[in-house]
């Protein structure tokens, strides 16, 4: 939408043109009160009538020009087309109002009257409200780049943040077919039972690509699903606790935070009768949550990309204000995240 729709200068015209009409004679009458209303009401009317002549105009030229020669653009051609145009324009408007009075006699002028010094003097007026107006303009113009900004602004972040939440699947299926893999070399008949299973949860965690958040007690849903999906190939040596607080369960997070972490958990660490994982998920009513395991890392023959952490980071960042913390010692690994409230 382009700019002058957006102007908005009733009240301009409200205050300025009755202001500027009572004050036209009493600069021309010398700040006179009694040579005011020397003639009645005619001369309070007669200025009212040529300032909204004036003033109307003038607000013509500046809109005319704005689309003509932007400021941004043209400058220079602005400025000069409009210091002729308004001076053009207030001189023909004296001059009509002079004839106007000399051949209606609706306001007496004096033998001596000097028509210049009054022209001169309008135009200086003319001058003011120009500046005014184009005042008004540069800040209704600015007023809406504004916006804009904020708008693209705006804009940008969500790209961003779905841009962030689109690595979520792909994260999981890597994850997801780097254990099927190894689960096809151990034990076919599990692989299969593995993948449908994992279809169902992928099935159930599309369902909520189009939410910024969820509240705690889906996430747990779904981390429930999951493990259960990770029992089938671990059994015994996968353990999961739960230690949250009811008063935390409707408390939001952005979708899949503590499944990626407990998914990391799995895929970083070795998981055997010998050396059993242990993860314990812990939320309490302050709205702090927790993700702990114990550490025993794999030996990677890649160093590991380091998305699933960062991109909880990038999520959270655009939801909270709240860092995340992250814990490692010699026995364990903690991811610590405040949940969001509504």
């Amino acid at each position: 939408m382009r700019l002058w729709t957006y102007m908005n200068d009733k009240w301009l015209l409200f205050i300025g043109i009755p202001l500027v009409g009572f004050a036209m004679p009493l600069i021309f009458n010398q700040l006179n009160l009694s040579l005011l209303f020397n003639e009645g009401y005619r001369n309070l009317v007669m200025s009212v009538i040529t300032t909204i002549t004036i003033w109307l105009g003038i607000r013509s030229i500046v809109i005319y020009l704005w689309k003509k020669y932007p400021w941004e653009k043209d400058p220079w051609m602005h400025l000069i087309c409009e210091l002729v145009m308004v001076t053009a324009y207030t001189t023909l408007i004296g001059f009509l109002s002079y004839l106007l009075y000399m051949h209606t006699n609706f306001v007496n002028l004096e033998d001596d009257y000097d028509l210049f010094p009054s022209v001169a003097i309008t135009i200086l007026i003319t001058y003011l409200i120009t500046c005014i107006h184009e005042a008004w303009f540069f800040y209704t113009q600015w007023n809406i780049s504004l916006v804009k900004a904020q708008v693209l602004e705006k804009e940008n972040i969500q790209s961003q943040y779905e841009t962030l939440k689109s690595q979520v699947n792909p994260h999981f299926l890597f994850n997801t077919l780097n254990t099927l893999a190894t689960l096809i070399e151990e034990n076919p008949q599990v692989a299969v039972k593995y993948v449908e299973n994992t279809a169902d949860f992928l099935r159930n965690i599309l369902s909520m690509k189009d939410k910024e958040v969820i509240s705690l007690k889906e996430e747990i849903n779904i981390i429930n699903t999951f493990y259960a999906l990770q029992k089938q190939r671990f059994g015994d040596n996968l353990q999961m606790e739960l230690l949250v607080s009811p008063a935390s369960l409707e408390m939001q997070i952005p979708p899949l935070s503590l499944q990626m972490l407990v998914e990391n958990a799995i895929k970083h660490n070795i998981i055997s009768s010998d050396m059993p994982l242990h993860i314990i998920i812990e939320a309490n009513k302050h709205g702090i949550v927790s993700v702990k395991n114990n550490l025993q890392k794999k030996m990677q023959h890649k160093p590991s990309s380091g998305i699933g952490l960062q991109n909880i980071r990038n999520r959270f960042s655009f939801l909270s204000d709240q860092a995340i913390e992250v814990n490692e010692t010699e026995a364990h690994f903690e991811v610590i995240l405040s949940l969001l409230t509504e």
